[in-house]
This record gives C-alpha cells, structure tokens and sequence, in this order.
C-alpha cells in the first residue's frame, strides 16, 4: 500500500526534477520487490487484495519496464519538449493500475483494472505514435479487447449472482468440476486475446508498430502478461485443466506459434518481426500453463519474466536504430559492426536470447517448457524442433542484415552513441544474465 501511496505523490508532483525523480522513485520500488519475492507459498491476504508468488513477480517486472520507459523517451520526450508531463503521467497511471490489477482479488475489480489498463496505452499510441496509422491500430486494439472482454464481464456477474461472492479465494472453494464450452469462452476470451493467442493477434503488429518506443515496452513486456496472469489465475479457479477444450486450445497455440515463427522469417519491419515473435513465445507459454505440469507451470512464469525483459530490449535496439536513419528496413541497414561494434554487441546478446540460448534464463524457461509439451504428448516434439529452428533463424536474419553486408552511405550518424543509450541496454541484460546464477529464486511456485 506503501507504493500505492508513493505513486499517488509522485503523479502529483510538479518541480524542475520531476522527471528524474519518478525514474529513481520506480527503480527504487522494483529494488524493494525484490524482498517479496520470498513471500510464504499461500500468499498474502489483505482485505481486498491477495499477494502470492506470480504477483510479486510481475509487479517487480511492472515497476523496472515502467522506468525503462521513462528513460527510453528521455530523447524523444523529455528532451524535444514533447507534452513531458501528460507522457509521465500516462506512465505512472499505467504502472499504477497494474500493480493494482495484479494484487486485487475480488473479480469485478479485476475486471476493471483489466479494462482501464487499455486508456493510457491507447494514449500513448494515438500521442506519441510516429505514423497517421496509428488512429487505426488504436482502435483495432480497442475493439479487439473490449469486444472479448464484453463476455468476460457477464460470466463474473452471473457467477457472482450464483455463488453470492465475487472473491475469488471464496470461488475456488465452491467452483465444480464440469464447466460447460460456453463457460471456457466467455472466461478465456479476453485474455486469449491480450495474451494474445493466434487467431486473436491481429491489433498486436499493428500497435507494435505504430507505437512509440515507450508504448511497445509497456506492451510486450507488462500488458500481455496481464492476460498471461489472467489464465493462470482462472485455470487454477475454475478447474479448466485436462477438458477437450484446453487440448483443442493447445493445438492452435502451437500451430500459431509455428506459423508465427515462420512469418517472422519473412519481415522486413524491424517493429513486426519483434511483435510476431512475442505471439510464438506467448504461446509456448499459454501451452505451458495448460500441460498441467508443475515444470510447465513455472516454466510459463519463468518466460513471463524473461520475454518482458528480452522483447522490451528488442524493441529498445530497433528504436535507437530508428533515430539514429529515420527508418526500420531491414533492407535499408547494412554493416554497422563497422562503425558501432559496441551496439552490435548488444543486439547480438538480445538475438542469442530471443532465441533461448545460454547463458540467459530464456535457455532454462524454454528447456521447462518443452519438457512439460513432450511429457503431455510425444507427438508435440514436431512442434519443438521446427519453433527451435524458427527462432533461431529469424534471430539471426535479424542481426546479419543490420550488422554484415554492404555499409550503407548513411550509416556514418550510427557512430555516436549516448551513455543513456548504453543504460537502458545494460539495464534490460543484466536481469536476465543475473536470475540465471538462481533460477528457483522465481520460480518456486505452487498451485
């Protein structure tokens, strides 16, 4: 509640420094969450909030993606004079109503917060976005969430009607084990959606791509995890697990993130190679939760963390890449080993660890993940070998075509690079390198 609070302050705050204090401020709080991540296996009730385990992790990774947000804009907000005050409010709203999103236990406010999440990142791409398309992805992701969500609604109302409680410690008692198809679609839709699961990806690239740098972090790295932490949340509440339903929802997130995979190959947007990728890596993750192992349970949550980090730092590459030549060709960059080796590091670094190689912890989330789909069924170890192939190869074509071949003319403007730039990498690598020395330390978790 203490954070809560300190939010509220900092939102209110109006001096010369303000902005840099809100950046220590969330930095300070991510540091503090890290003692939660030891709370007791049954978690924390608190009146209407509940704290367990996958709360504690996802609220740090909220509090350290919001203030890479403030520091990624530093040039193109804060610098530029570009509405600074509305952009760090939007930030601190945004970071506010998910760590409330993540603690509440009764369903209709978690129903609210869910919802609200959607005004501020909607903000962020119809204000900062780069192209007049933006208007469009916004309202694609608009009608795409609150369309699905409009079910989700009316299932918690009539099960508040029924069981006369909206708690969700109170539903898990009372919840019986035949739930109806009707029932798996009107409670998994909206979060399938902001998951997202193929077939409901759509709004995604387009938002990716019209966002601006700050608004692609908050949604690759915290806003999909809210429909990630809705379905664990709802497949423990409802006993969804080991129905015809879940193995029919299975197939089509392999399937997907196959395809995924294989269109991410294709791209030449920097933006929608990142954004498709996310939807193959968000699958594994869906499958992971619904192999009902304990090994692909907390595989899942493992690749919660790892994909917020790694896919926000891609992200991060491509925009600096963006400022520096005005454009996210794949086509139009060529041979920048050659003037800034250093940035081809850290590029290099974020492609081994989107693709799950050591020694990042994506290594470890990936190998839990495929062990929970061969121990499901053997015949999904077809779906293993062809996404680890995939994701290998895109990761690559990624990198070689900014780093190798022929140097463009205009890349000379890459040479510079800002020590703010080299911080906010660092600070996305460093997670990710450092959880590896204790992987049970976020992952000890229980059903």
């Amino acid at each position: 509640m203490g954070m809560l609070m300190s939010i509220m302050f900092l939102l209110l705050l109006s001096f010369k420094l303000k902005w840099e204090l809100r950046f220590w401020c969330l930095m300070f709080f991510s540091f503090m969450m890290l003692k939660y991540l030891k709370v007791d296996c049954s978690g924390m009730d608190e009146f209407y909030f509940y704290f367990d385990k996958i709360s504690s992790i996802l609220i740090l990774l909220s509090f350290w993606t919001s203030s890479l947000m403030l520091l990624s804009s530093y040039y193109s907000v804060k610098m530029l004079n570009n509405k600074v005050d509305f952009f760090s409010f939007c930030v601190l709203g945004l970071c506010f109503v998910v760590v409330i999103f993540f603690l509440v236990e009764n369903m209709l406010l978690f129903y609210l917060f869910f919802e609200v999440s959607l005004i501020p990142t909607l903000m962020l791409i119809l204000s900062w976005g780069y192209q007049p398309e933006r208007l469009q992805a916004g309202m694609y992701m608009m009608l795409y969430t609150v369309s699905a969500s409009l079910p989700l609604l009316l299932c918690l109302l009539l099960l508040g009607y029924r069981e006369g409680s909206y708690s969700m410690s109170i539903m898990y008692m009372l919840s019986n084990n035949t739930i109806e198809f009707y029932w798996v679609i009107g409670l998994l839709l909206a979060f399938l959606v902001k998951l997202p699961m193929y077939f409901f990806h759509l709004w995604l690239p387009k938002a990716h791509v019209e966002a601006p740098i700050s608004g692609s972090m908050i949604l690759a790295s915290v806003l999909l995890k809210l429909g990630g932490y809705g379905i664990m949340r709802f497949v423990m509440l409802f006993k969804f697990l080991g129905s015809i339903y879940m193995i029919m929802i299975i197939i089509i997130s392999l399937w997907g993130g196959l395809l995924t995979s294989i269109i991410c190959a294709g791209q030449s947007d920097m933006k929608s190679l990142i954004a498709y990728s996310s939807i193959g890596h968000m699958g594994m993750m869906l499958v992971g939760v619904l192999s009902g192992f304990m090994i692909g349970w907390e595989g899942a949550i493992l690749m919660m963390v790892c994909h917020g980090m790694c896919s926000s730092g891609m992200f991060c590459v491509g925009n600096l890449v963006y400022e520096k030549i005005n454009s996210r060709s794949l086509f139009l960059c060529g041979g920048m080993i050659n003037y800034n080796p250093m940035f081809s590091l850290f590029m290099f670094l974020f492609c081994i660890c989107n693709m799950g190689a050591p020694p990042f912890i994506n290594l470890v989330s990936e190998i839990m993940l495929y062990i929970s789909l061969y121990m499901y069924s053997g015949f999904l170890l077809f779906f293993i070998l062809m996404m680890v192939f995939f994701g290998g190869l895109y990761n690559l074509i990624f990198y070689v075509m900014i780093n190798h071949g022929e140097v463009m003319s205009f890349m000379k403007v890459l040479m510079t690079n800002k020590s703010s730039e080299h911080l906010l990498l660092s600070l996305h690598i460093i997670p990710l390198l450092m959880f590896i020395l204790n992987v049970g330390y976020i992952t000890e978790v229980y059903i």
